[in-house]
């Protein structure tokens, strides 16, 4: 069986995600073994995952990302979630038992039961659109101006 192994590296990592005061700040960094070739790693904005308002800025628009390894398929899988947490895109790659030969997966416009509608810009890259095919904008909110007080 493949053994593999998992690193995070991230800015500040925390022994418990309910912790918040048992930062590992000095470290940055965590490792993991899988011994039966199944691993998941999980990244999260919590929230937008919940609703709740944030900041504007980059990434705003993910909900969640995955990659899991999947050994009775012999396939890695990328999951990607943005606007509904319910559902992700999914991109596979993964080894053809009869050929040996690698495949990819990828989401593309006719999909049934897709995350979110797609149109296709050219080969390889895919534009979200609304369900009437429609543009999509995950665009920040533009900065209120701040009204002056000097009068």
């Amino acid at each position: 069986m493949t053994i593999l192994s998992c690193e995070l590296q991230c800015g500040e990592l925390y022994t418990d995600p309910l912790a918040i005061g048992e930062r590992r700040e000095e470290s940055g960094e965590a490792r993991g073994m899988s011994y039966d070739g199944e691993m998941t790693v999980r990244i999260c904005n919590d929230a937008a995952e919940n609703g709740e308002d944030q900041e504007p800025g980059p990434l705003t628009w993910l909900n969640s990302a995955r990659i899991v390894t999947d050994t009775a398929e012999d396939a890695v899988h990328c999951l990607v979630s943005i606007g509904d947490p319910r559902g992700a895109f999914c991109f596979t790659v993964r080894r053809r038992p009869d050929t040996g030969t690698i495949i990819i997966h990828m989401p593309h416009p006719d999909e049934g039961f897709a995350h979110k509608r797609t149109k296709q810009l050219h080969p390889g890259t895919l534009e979200v659109v609304s369900h009437d095919g429609q543009t999509v904008s995950y665009a920040d909110p533009e900065p209120e101006e701040e009204e002056d007080d000097d009068e």
